[in-house]
C-alpha cells in the first residue's frame, strides 16, 4: 500500500494496478455514490455537481475543478495535487480521514458549513470565502491566505508567523476596520 506523507497527513493512495483515469467516468450530477481507489490525472470536472458522494482513497493530479459544486461530500484519504478549485462551492463537505491539497488554487471559492478539521493545505492559494467552516487542526502553512474572508473559520488552524501579516489584512477586511493615525 502506497502512502503520501504531507505535513503529518498520511494519505493512503489508490493502488497503481490501473493507469490514471484521464476522464471523469461518472454522470453529472453525481448523487449518492462512492468514488474509490482511483487516480484521476488532468480530469476536467469544471461546473460538475457532486451531492452526497463519498470520495475514498483517490488522487487527483493537475485536474480542473473550477466551478465544481460539492454538497455533503465526504473525503477520506484523498490527495489533490496542482488542482484548480477556483469559483467552486463547498457546502457541508467533511474531511473524515487524511486529506491533503498541494499546490491547489481556491480563488473566489466558497466553503460553507464544512468540516475541514485536520486537512493539509500546502502551497495553496486560499482566496476563498469561509463561512461557518471548521478548520481546527488544519495545516495552512506555506499557503497564501491574503485573499480569504471568514477569519473566524480558521480558529485552531496552524499557520506560520509569516502568514500573520496576511491574516491582519484579512481581519481588517472582515471587520471593516478603519485604520487611522492619531491626530497630533
Amino acid at each position: 500500500m502506497d502512502t503520501a506523507e504531507i505535513r503529518g497527513a498520511t494519505v493512503l493512495l489508490p493502488s497503481d494496478d490501473e493507469p490514471p483515469a484521464r476522464t471523469w467516468p461518472h454522470p453529472n450530477p453525481l448523487e449518492e455514490e462512492k468514488v474509490t481507489n482511483t487516480h484521476f490525472a488532468s480530469v476536467d470536472l469544471g461546473s460538475s455537481r457532486l451531492v452526497d458522494v463519498a470520495v475514498n482513497r483517490c488522487r487527483f493530479t493537475a485536474s480542473w475543478l473550477m466551478g465544481v459544486s460539492l454538497v455533503r461530500v465526504t473525503l477520506t484519504d484523498v490527495l489533490f495535487e496542482g488542482c484548480q478549485f477556483d469559483y467552486s462551492t463547498w457546502e457541508r463537505v467533511k474531511v473524515a480521514g487524511d486529506v491533503a491539497f498541494v499546490g491547489c488554487s481556491f480563488k473566489e471559492a466558497e466553503l460553507i458549513g464544512s468540516d475541514l478539521r485536520g486537512a493539509v493545505f500546502d502551497d495553496c492559494t486560499l482566496g476563498s470565502r469561509f463561512d461557518d467552516t471548521r478548520m481546527t487542526g488544519a495545516d495552512l502553512r506555506g499557503s497564501d491566505l491574503s485573499g480569504l474572508t471568514g477569519l473566524a473559520s480558521l480558529r485552531g488552524a496552524q499557520v506560520t508567523e509569516m502568514q500573520l501579516r496576511q491574516l491582519n489584512e484579512v481581519m481588517v477586511r472582515d471587520l471593516a476596520l478603519t485604520v487611522a493615525e492619531i491626530p497630533m
